[in-house]
């Protein structure tokens, strides 16, 4: 039977052990005793581990009792000298000693502290610039560097470097100042960056709000008119001025009063020399030199009268800006406007400024937009009229440059330029498509000399300044108003009763058209006055300078007629009355007919004083039956011949229709009268003829009748030559009157009746004269 003693530790009582067996028990005894054994020993060894432990601690608390008796000893004897009478003693003394300490050094620390902060406030101010640092910041080492000054000021040992370090810090104060006012007249700041800057002019100036708005106000107008009198680009400069009104009206509705009056009151939260931003600068060093600046530098807070401004004044203020402003805008565009006499530019600044203003000039405060918008119309329309009527009174410069040609002209050969053959070609003319030959031929052909030219140059320039206007015409009367900008527009202020389509690109683009059109007119009837002066004046000298200015002036004159039509700026408008009418050219026409015909005619009456003396028949030629002229006379023929070589001379350019019905006018007149004498001369002939007839006729009876029978036959052989000249004379005057004009019909009646033609003849040589008309037209090709 196993015998097994159970654990004894797990027993509840002694009396649980009795339960078992005796040798159950008797190994419970062996176990207990053999665990008492072992927890014997371990005592043992663990109390003689310790033993020294437990020395030390008892010597411990013995040295401990020692101490406590003497403090308990010093303690009665503190508590006997502890008495009030003895603290009151000690305590004054105490506090006369610190005094005495502190005074001696105070005064020596606290100017050596405010001497480094003053001195390195503007090298901070300077960088802070330098760099772009926040004006508020600035400002604020400004306000120290006063405060400081103030105290030093007061000291009575004050230093000499002070008043230098103040200079410093004035200049510093008039370059903060200057660029818080950059800062505030541009555009390109947010409303944060706006209100910080504020700020400091504040604390810079100790203004309110309400003088910070009037700075602001005034600051901005100051802008609009600088940047409307630059000299460059004045569409560009006008744009910005505008916008930099309506940015400020909005600028000002958005910061004034509540937003500044917020910033303003963050100031008061605590004194600037605690501000973290004011301790961060290295070149202060507060973090040392703040406890001797002096308790007014160093408590200083600031107390702007953030309140102060309220928003009825300041809608009061806004809406004085806002008139104030745009006069000066639209005084500053009006004097930008008279130093230019660029159309396009004006016209372009008229289009930015309209569009810029629809668009927004609503939104500006104080002023009626549509008053605005007739005064921007207003100012444009009077400079584009101004330089409209200025280039059209620049047409002087071309009648200037005509004089100045005519003074230089001298009486030499006229037609030396007017030979076409002398244009030859060189390897240069012939380049580029032969661009430069062509224009030789051409000028040379219509007898453009450099004179010519030059003041058909002039013309031609002032012609394509004031053509320009048809652009802007054009631009103005495509611009869609209405369609662009219906939905930016606020109609609540418009007053208009017409559309402002209609205003902007009906009425303004016909009140230029109306305007250029009369300037035009006063233009040209300008030109035509002055043509009619020096056409008077060359017309009177009656000399070969005479014919060549009159050649040069109706070369000019045709250049330019010729470029007349141009300057129409209306498709369905007639073009300008020209100035050169046919009574104004008529004397340079009469004078170069007659130099022509002088020579021309002085021949032929010549030549027909010779072909009269000629007794001889000259009927050969002569066709049908009875045979009558089939060509006219050599001296019609020559004459004819020389008339055109003549004018060929002066250049087949100026022979106009007009030009060549005053030379066949007055070259008709003049054959005329040679005609008419020939007719008297063969009269007067055929008449002596018969006279002598009837003499011979009528004798006595005595004479011999051969010699009668002679003198008849001579006298009729007489009458038939007369007769056929007669005819010839006749067939000579139908034949040139096809290229001078019809003769009066008197004439011919007269030459047929003396002829002795009737009318189936006459019909004859009519018929012959047009039929060898036909044939030889060709060679009088100036003439017909």
């Amino acid at each position: 039977m196993a015998t097994e003693a159970p654990d004894p530790r797990g027993f509840k009582s002694w009396e649980d052990a009795f339960q078992y067996p005796i040798p159950v028990v008797r190994k419970l005894e062996t176990q207990l005793r053999s665990n008492a054994g072992d927890n014997r020993e371990k005592l043992r060894s663990l109390v003689g581990a310790s033993y020294r432990s437990l020395l030390d601690t008892a010597e411990t608390i013995i040295d401990m009792e020692v101490r406590m008796e003497q403090v308990e000893a010093k303690l009665a004897k503190m508590g006997q000298n502890c008495n009030s009478r003895g603290l009151d003693r000690i305590t004054d003394n105490t506090t006369r000693m610190d005094t005495h300490n502190r005074s001696r050094d105070l005064e020596r620390y606290t100017l050596a502290s405010q001497l480094a902060v003053l001195r390195n406030c503007p090298i901070a101010m300077a960088r802070l610039m330098r760099t772009g640092g926040s004006y508020l910041l600035i400002a604020k080492v400004l306000v120290v560097s006063r405060l400081i000054h103030k105290g030093l000021s007061q000291s009575k040992s004050k230093p000499p470097i002070v008043d230098q370090i103040w200079d410093k810090l004035v200049v510093m104060r008039s370059k903060l100042l200057r660029r818080i006012n950059k800062h505030l007249a541009t555009t390109s700041a947010d409303s944060p960056t706006l209100v910080e800057t504020m700020c400091a002019y504040s604390l810079a100036t100790s203004s309110t709000p309400t003088d910070v708005l009037r700075h602001f106000h005034t600051v901005r107008k100051d802008e609009v008119a600088k940047t409307v009198q630059r000299n460059d680009d004045l569409a560009k400069h006008g744009i910005e001025a505008l916008r930099l009104c309506i940015q400020t009206c909005q600028d000002t509705q958005a910061i004034f009063p509540r937003r500044l009056a917020d910033s303003l009151a963050k100031l008061k939260a605590q004194p600037l020399a605690l501000d973290q931003d004011v301790r961060a600068l290295y070149e202060l060093n507060l973090d040392i030199h703040d406890r001797w600046m002096g308790e007014e530098a160093r408590n200083y807070t600031p107390q702007p009268r953030h309140d102060e401004l309220q928003r009825p004044e300041a809608e009061r203020l806004l809406h004085k800006f806002s008139k104030e402003a745009i006069f000066e805008f639209l005084a500053g565009i009006k004097a930008a406007l008279k130093k230019t006499d660029q159309l396009q530019e004006v016209a372009s600044l008229r289009q930015e400024l309209i569009e810029t203003w629809l668009v927004s000039g609503s939104r500006m405060a104080g002023v009626k937009s549509a008053n605005v918008l007739d005064d921007l119309r207003d100012a444009m329309n009077h400079q584009l009229e101004f330089i409209v009527r200025s280039r059209s009174r620049d047409l002087k410069v071309v009648v200037a440059e005509l004089n100045s040609s005519l003074s230089q002209s001298g009486s030499g050969d006229e037609n030396s330029s007017n030979v076409l053959w002398k244009a030859a070609p060189t390897s240069a003319s012939l380049s580029n498509g032969a661009q430069s030959f062509k224009a030789t031929v051409s000028n040379t052909h219509q007898g453009r000399d450099d004179d010519v030219i030059r003041v058909a140059s002039r013309y031609d320039a002032w012609m394509d300044s004031v053509l320009e206007v048809k652009g802007i015409i054009k631009s103005m009367k495509e611009t869609r108003w209405d369609d662009t900008f219906t939905d930016d527009i606020d109609d609540s202020d418009d007053d208009f009763g017409d559309s402002k389509h209609t205003l902007l690109s009906d009425d303004d683009p016909h009140l230029l058209e109306e305007v250029t059109q009369e300037a035009l007119g006063d233009a040209l009837n300008n030109l035509g006055q002055s043509f009619e002066q020096i056409i008077a004046k060359s017309s009177e000298a009656q000399n070969d300078a005479s014919v060549t200015q009159a050649v040069f002036i109706l070369r000019v004159v045709r250049e330019i007629s010729d470029r007349m039509p141009r300057l129409r700026l209306q498709d369905r408008s007639t073009p300008p009355r020209t100035p050169f009418t046919a009574d104004l050219v008529k004397p340079l026409q009469t004078v170069l007919a007659q130099q022509i015909l002088q020579s021309s005619t002085k021949t032929y009456a010549e030549s027909c004083v010779q072909y009269l003396q000629v007794k001889s028949q000259s009927n050969i030629l002569w066709e049908g039956n009875p045979p009558i002229p089939a060509q006219p006379s050599p001296s019609a023929f020559r004459f004819l011949q020389s008339l055109t070589k003549s004018m060929a001379s002066y250049g087949s350019d100026l022979w106009a229709p007009e030009s060549v019905y005053v030379l066949k006018d007055m070259a008709q007149n003049r054959v005329e009268s040679v005609w008419r004498a020939n007719l008297e001369t063969l009269k007067d002939m055929r008449d002596v003829a018969e006279a002598s007839s009837e003499t011979d006729t009528n004798g006595d009876g005595n004479g011999d009748a051969e010699v009668k029978e002679e003198t008849e036959g001579d006298s009729q052989d007489t009458a038939e030559v007369k007769r056929q000249k007669l005819k010839q004379l006749l067939f000579d005057i139908l034949y040139v009157q096809r290229y001078t004009g019809a003769s009066s019909p008197d004439l011919v009646d007269a030459v047929g009746a003396a002829s002795e033609v009737d009318e189936a003849m006459l019909s004859r040589v009519k018929e012959k004269a047009a039929d060898y008309g036909r044939k030889t037209y060709l060679l009088f090709a100036l003439l017909c």
